[in-house]
């Protein structure tokens, strides 16, 4: 029998509430009882005034104890026997010690009637608590009671507690009481399962949420949504699960659309190469120096699209290796601009290039280059002819700051931040034209978050794209 985590929570907090209930009980039942003897003993020793009175009007005569030293029928004597109405009357100790008029003569008293056991229970204390008279006393276990004379303390009744209350009385009492501690218990445990239950539900409300939305996720459900609980721990978790759904919606639309522009990229340049492989077998078109360098371009774009399939693929598996060490970022991006420089100069476009010189960082220079490169191809892809394009690099601290940015065209604020995202296109069938699968901004990111660097994109004052990148410098440890 499986039980959900409802089930689970009502068992184990009937469970605890039992085990708490019990417990209590037990503790409370076995602390009465015990407090109640105690109770009991020490209202014997409070009624034995009279007897610590006498025996400290003894002690002043004598001077000591030692005159009940053995004398158990003397010691007898100032124990509290029965009732007085169920004793003959006989003179007090006091009056046997001290006769009302000289040579007076008392009868011997009665044997005592100790039906309270409270000659087996009582014992004399000299000042030191040395036994006197008495029983053995339990160490530990005994109240005791002062006797006093002329403020300094003489000696101490010492007084083991009834193992059982003595009278009908005090036994009625203890066993009603302790006969309430169990529909008290009772209550307390039905108490805790009636709040205990519905709070724990109300808790757990959360809980049964995220678990259905993970069901829902993993029927592909991404677009599920869940209602924020607060600010506490479940709170927090239902707003990562809303997260966590919100990435997983946008990857997933993401894999759909780089899957539908991966297979159009693709087709694209395979049909021009199908078709000018017909019309040459058709004999429309000759083969010739001409149609071998079309068909070579387009091998070319085809093999590139594959090239930065191939990365990006690699990214997605965490595959793509960087062998790093400490390169010259100042030379690499110098040799970028020169190498560019002549398209730049068939398109009519202005390259100017600033670099700091001596700038060092960790890194791969293959695929440092690889940014570069694409950075530059991308912006003379795209700015129109006649225009500008400024490259500047410059160190500062522990920080190198790079940007390039063009003149005319640009885009929209809205589509600035989408640039770096795969097969992404402003006016995607204008731009296709131009070439290009969306593809290299997106693998620039890639290399630059993978050397520690940020990288991104802004409206330039040239009336184009700025692209800025912020790269950790590699610093001398003398320097």
């Amino acid at each position: 029998m499986k039980f959900n985590i409802t089930g689970k929570l009502v068992a184990v907090l009937s469970l605890t509430s039992v085990l708490i209930v019990a417990a209590m009980a037990t503790a409370i039942h076995w602390r009465f009882q015990k407090g109640f003897i105690t109770y009991l003993t020490e209202l014997e020793l409070d009624r034995l005034d009279e007897t610590v009175a006498d025996l400290s009007a003894s002690y002043r005569t004598v001077g000591s104890w030692n005159f009940l030293r053995g004398n158990h029928e003397g010691w007898m004597e100032y124990l509290p026997m029965q009732n007085p109405r169920d004793i003959p009357a006989v003179p007090s100790p006091l009056q046997a010690r001290h006769p009302a008029q000289p040579g007076g003569r008392f009868p011997p008293p009665l044997a005592p009637q100790d039906r309270t056991g409270l000659s087996t229970r009582l014992r004399l204390l000299d000042a030191g608590k040395n036994s006197v008279i008495g029983p053995p006393g339990e160490a530990g276990n005994e109240l005791l009671r002062p006797i006093a004379l002329d403020n300094r303390t003489i000696g101490w009744l010492s007084l083991t507690p009834l193992p059982v209350p003595e009278s009908d009385l005090d036994r009625r009492f203890r066993d009603q009481q302790l006969r309430a501690i169990y529909p008290i218990a009772g209550g307390a445990l039905l108490l805790a399962l009636l709040i205990g239950i519905p709070l724990g539900r109300h808790l757990l409300t959360p809980v049964k949420a995220v678990a259905a939305g993970a069901h829902a996720l993993a029927r592909g459900r991404f677009d599920i949504r869940l209602e924020s609980q607060g600010s506490d721990e479940l709170g927090r978790l239902v707003d990562d699960f809303n997260a966590l759904a919100k990435v997983l919606e946008r990857n997933e639309q993401l894999r759909r659309q780089s899957m539908a522009d991966v297979s159009h990229e693709l087709r694209t340049p395979l049909a021009i190469l199908r078709g000018d492989i017909e019309a040459i077998q058709d004999g429309v078109r000759p083969l010739d120096q001409t149609q071998m360098t079309r068909l070579h371009n387009t091998v070319m774009v085809l093999s590139r699209l594959v090239d930065d399939l191939y990365d990006l693929a690699l990214v997605d598996a965490g595959a793509l290796t960087y062998q790093k060490s400490v390169i010259d970022l100042s030379a690499i991006i110098q040799q970028a601009a020169d190498a560019a420089e002549g398209e730049f100069a068939k398109k009519a476009i202005v390259l100017t290039a600033n670099v700091d010189e001596g700038m060092k960082i960790f890194g791969d220079e293959r695929r440092v280059r690889q940014v570069f490169d694409n950075l530059l191809k991308n912006s003379l892809r795209y700015t129109d002819s006649g225009g500008e394009c400024r490259l500047t690099a410059l160190g500062k601290k522990r920080r190198i700051y790079v940007n390039l940015e063009d003149s005319a065209p640009s885009v929209t604020q809205e589509e600035l931040p989408r640039l770096f995202d795969r097969f992404y296109r402003v006016e995607a069938s204008r731009n296709r034209s131009r070439g290009g699968a969306g593809l290299g901004l997106a693998i620039c990111k890639t290399i630059v978050t993978a050397h520690e660097g940020e990288i991104g994109a802004q409206a330039s004052r040239l009336g184009g794209i700025r692209i800025h990148i912020k790269l950790p410098a590699e610093i001398n440890d003398h320097e």
